[in-house]
């Protein structure tokens, strides 16, 4: 049996990612920002979203998506608030 044929069969297989080091398991194969913050029990109004590649972040914004890979990383962190 095809990867394929295991696939369609409906068995679909979760994958872990991590925000602020903390584990979770996911079987979505597309999560937006605030889905991933929420997720992780963040305020998408209150917290920013980064995706974690090596010695470098993306920013990932509340209506961005994001093609979920087994070992992704994000940070969450809070949102500057302005003085004044």
């Amino acid at each position: 049996m095809s990867q394929d044929q295991e696939h369609h069969n409906g068995r679909e297989h979760a994958k872990t990612i991590f925000v602020n080091k903390k584990k979770f398991e996911v079987k979505e194969e597309k999560l937006s920002g605030a889905q991933i913050l929420q997720l992780a029990g963040f305020d998408p109004t209150q917290y920013d979203l980064f995706l974690i590649h090596g010695q470098k972040s993306d920013k990932i914004e509340v209506d961005q998506f994001v093609t979920i890979e087994n070992g992704m990383h994000f940070n969450a962190i809070l949102k500057s608030v302005p003085y004044g």
